[in-house]
C-alpha cells in the first residue's frame, strides 16, 4: 500500500505543533532563530529543521489581513528527483509504501540530491557533510503509527493514510470549499 499525507492549509491555524513534534520525535537540535518580522520559525528548511510552516500575509480589497500558510517538507515523490540524481548506492531508498528515506551512512555528501529535488527540500549539513530531510517518520509508520507531525495536528489539517484514502479526503474537501465560494 502506498501511503500519503493530506495537507489542508485552509484549516491550518499556524500553531506549529507539527514543527515541534518533528523536532522532538527526530531528536533534532534546536535552531538559532532571528526575528524577521514574521510568525514563521525560520526562513527556510535546514539540515536540522525538516518541517516548516511558511506564513504570508495577504490583504483583501477591504484592507483586511489574513494569513496564507504553506507546509514545506519532503513530498515523498512517486518519482523522486533526489533518488535519480544520487550517485551513491543505497544512500536514498524508496520503500514499497512510497516513503523516500535517506540512509546517512551511505551518503557521500555530494549534494546532487539537493539539485535533483524540484522543491529544494534536502539540506546539506556543513557539520556532518550528510544531507537531511523529512523521513515521514518511517520508523513510526513501520509499526503502524502515523507520522509525528500528523499526530500532533489539532485541526486535522494534516492526515495520513493510503494514497487512495487521502485522495478521497482531498476531493471531499475541494467540493466543500467550492460550495463555500472558493
Amino acid at each position: 500500500m502506498t501511503v500519503a499525507k493530506y495537507i489542508d492549509t485552509t484549516s491550518c491555524i499556524g500553531c506549529k505543533a507539527c514543527e515541534v513534534a518533528c523536532q522532538q520525535w527526530n531528536d533534532l537540535e534546536p535552531e538559532t532563530t532571528v526575528q524577521l518580522g514574521t510568525f514563521q520559525t525560520l526562513p527556510q528548511l535546514t539540515p536540522g529543521f525538516w518541517n516548516l510552516i511558511r506564513f504570508r500575509e495577504r490583504e483583501d480589497e477591504q484592507g483586511n489581513l489574513s494569513w496564507l500558510m504553506r507546509k514545506d517538507q519532503c513530498m515523498h515523490c512517486g518519482d523522486p528527483g533526489c533518488l535519480k540524481a544520487c550517485p551513491a548506492p543505497g544512500a536514498i531508498v524508496q520503500h514499497l509504501n512510497g516513503i523516500v528515506d535517506f540512509v546517512h551512512q551511505n551518503c557521500i555528501g555530494c549534494g546532487y540530491c539537493i539539485t535533483g529535488c524540484p522543491f529544494d527540500i534536502p539540506k546539506l549539513s556543513q557539520k556532518t557533510k550528510k544531507v537531511y530531510k523529512c523521513t515521514l517518520c518511517v520508523d513510526r509508520v513501520a509499526v503502524g503509527l502515523e507520522p509525528a507531525c500528523i499526530k500532533a495536528c489539532p485541526t486535522s489539517c494534516l492526515q495520513f493514510g493510503s494514497k487512495e484514502e487521502m485522495l478521497g479526503v482531498a476531493q471531499k474537501r475541494v467540493a466543500q470549499l467550492r460550495e463555500n465560494g472558493f
